[in-house]
Parts: C-alpha cells; sequence; structure tokens
C-alpha cells in the first residue's frame, strides 16, 4: 500500500515536472507592478496564441475583456484552473516570431499565485494545454492557407485546359485549311495539265 502511494506520489510529481519544464514561474509587470505570473513560450505568432486563448477560456465560460493589452478575466470559477472566486490576466507578448503567454492570477484576498501555492499545478496543467489549442489553430490556418493555394492552382490548371483546348481547335482547323488547300492545289494541277 505505501509502495503504490509512493508510486502515485511520484507519477503526479513527474507530471507536474514536464509540465513545468513547459510553464515557468516568473516575474513580470501587471498594471506597472511587478506581479508573480507564469509564462509560457509559443512557438506561434502572438496573433494566433491570443486568438486560441481566447477561444479556450471562452469554451470553457470563461468572459473577460481587454485592458491595455491584456485580458482580465473576472471572477473566475474553473476546477480545471484550479480556481475559485479569482482574477485571471493573460498577457501575449511578441518574441520575434513566437510569442510569450503570461497567466497572473489573483486570489480572492488580492494575492497573486505563485509556485508554492496550492493552485499553481492546476494553472501550470491548464496553460500547458493550451499548447495543444494554439497548435490545432495553427494548423487550420495552415490548411485554409493549403486550400488557397489549391484553388489558384486549379483556376490556373482549368485556364490551362481551356488554353489548350482553343489552340487544339485551332491546330486542326489549320489542319483542315491545309488539307483544303493541298486539295484545291491538287486541283488546280491537274486543270493546268
Amino acid at each position: 500500500m505505501k509502495r503504490a502511494c509512493v508510486l502515485l506520489m511520484v507519477l503526479f510529481g513527474l507530471n507536474v515536472m514536464a509540465f513545468a519544464q513547459q510553464v515557468s514561474c516568473v516575474t513580470a509587470t501587471l498594471n506597472k507592478d511587478v506581479r508573480p505570473a507564469f509564462s509560457m513560450a509559443v512557438d506561434h505568432p502572438r496573433k494566433i496564441v491570443e486568438e486560441a486563448v481566447a477561444k479556450r477560456l471562452k469554451k470553457d465560460k470563461i468572459k473577460g475583456k481587454s485592458v491595455s493589452g491584456t485580458m482580465v478575466y473576472s471572477k473566475v470559477n474553473n476546477r480545471s484552473i484550479g480556481l475559485q472566486n479569482a482574477t485571471l490576466y493573460t498577457r501575449v507578448e511578441s518574441v520575434g516570431k513566437s510569442a510569450n503567454l503570461y497567466f497572473f492570477v489573483e486570489k480572492e484576498n488580492g494575492n497573486f499565485v505563485t509556485e508554492t501555492d496550492t493552485e499553481a499545478a492546476a494553472v501550470i496543467r491548464y496553460m500547458a494545454s493550451l499548447e495543444k489549442d494554439v497548435d490545432l489553430l495553427a494548423q487550420t490556418y495552415r490548411v485554409e492557407d493549403q486550400k488557397k493555394v489549391y484553388e489558384k492552382a486549379e483556376k490556373e490548371y482549368q485556364k490551362l485546359v481551356s488554353k489548350q483546348n482553343k489552340l487544339e481547335k485551332q491546330i486542326q482547323q489549320a489542319d483542315r485549311n491545309r488539307q483544303e488547300q493541298r486539295q484545291l492545289l491538287e486541283e488546280y494541277q491537274k486543270q493546268a495539265r
């Protein structure tokens, strides 16, 4: 029994550590104050990350508003994030072609969640799960872009096929004209003899 408990604790610890490798606890500026936050580097442009995060939070029935480039979600009650009457601030910053995602979590008492708080593991897991949403949205845009390229190529192909048909008709007409001219020439030669 003790071994089973120890094994579960180790697996849980490894699970949190795996997420912790992607999500880190940092301090960052929020409303001109330095606050504890959770940060994750995402290998996609800022706009895609912002849209994916907003869609996921909306899907989880968490509504927010934008204030000076930061999304503010008030009175968040969500078990998957591990929050009860908290205020969640999200911000995405561009870093070249990639982005950094920040979660600032303010508890009901005004304190911000740090890596030592009990809510930290749930916030880290939730943030790490957002990477799949971002990848899916980016892939969706790539597919849409490829579809547009395909449709454009298809139109070009249809134009070429149409042009080929016209040229084939012109060749056939030219061949008929040549045969008619040959017959006229042969008839003229017969009459000239």
